[in-house]
């Protein structure tokens, strides 16, 4: 598994509807595909609370198998939503081929929209306040409008200026810590197959067992 798909090759994708914000001008996504961490790199190693409180670290994951790393807008959108609302039966399904599911977001998580508290999902939502954990894998950039929680803007005003955002995408990370797979949606407009996720983790565990 040493493929990279990029979110420009619109096979096998998921068209998400216009209501999804996409990056301010075309710049910003073409430094996006030459950032983000690529197929056959080392991922980054994170330490980041999750909705329970305990401390989630990228390592500790790999010690159980493989680790599927979706970073998430998180706007409470219509199709954040309908993402979110997705994410249990994959987590069922990463969980039985011997994989792990972790969520994480710059933007915090505000469960009310999906009509469930935080801590009723089974996989990890790891908030990353000002984005460092998205930068270390390449995908953030700055947005006008209100800035996140512990960003200071420009003009040092908290209701105004830039603010670090995420660009959604999906790592299929083997035990090692190499990114078998990287799906990075520059337009913010799709996202990758679940079917696609699955068949990564079974050419994994096919691997390991030859």
């Amino acid at each position: 598994m040493t493929s990279l798909v990029w979110s420009n090759d619109r096979s096998d994708v998921l068209e998400l509807p216009a209501e999804r914000s996409c990056y301010p001008n075309g710049a910003n996504s073409k430094g996006l595909v030459r950032r983000a961490i690529r197929a056959t790199n080392k991922a980054p190693d994170f330490r980041l609370p999750d909705q329970h409180g305990h401390r989630v670290t990228l390592s500790s994951l790999m010690r159980r198998g493989a680790v599927v790393l979706r970073f998430c807008r998180n706007e409470n959108t219509a199709a954040c939503v309908r993402e979110f609302s997705a994410l249990p039966a994959l987590h069922n399904d990463v969980q039985r081929l011997g994989a792990g599911l972790v969520i994480i977001a710059v933007e915090p998580f505000d469960p009310r929209p999906l009509g469930r508290a935080a801590r009723s999902f089974h996989f990890p939502i790891l908030p990353d306040a000002g984005g460092k954990v998205a930068q270390s894998y390449g995908l953030t950039y700055q947005a006008s409008g209100p800035t996140s929680r512990g960003i200071s803007s420009t003009n040092g005003n908290s209701k105004s200026g830039l603010r670090i955002m995420s660009a959604p995408a999906t790592f299929v990370i083997d035990p090692t810590g190499l990114v078998a797979l990287a799906y990075v949606d520059v337009e913010c407009r799709t996202l990758m197959d679940h079917g696609q996720i699955l068949m990564a983790l079974e050419c994994l565990d096919r691997r390991k067992q030859s």
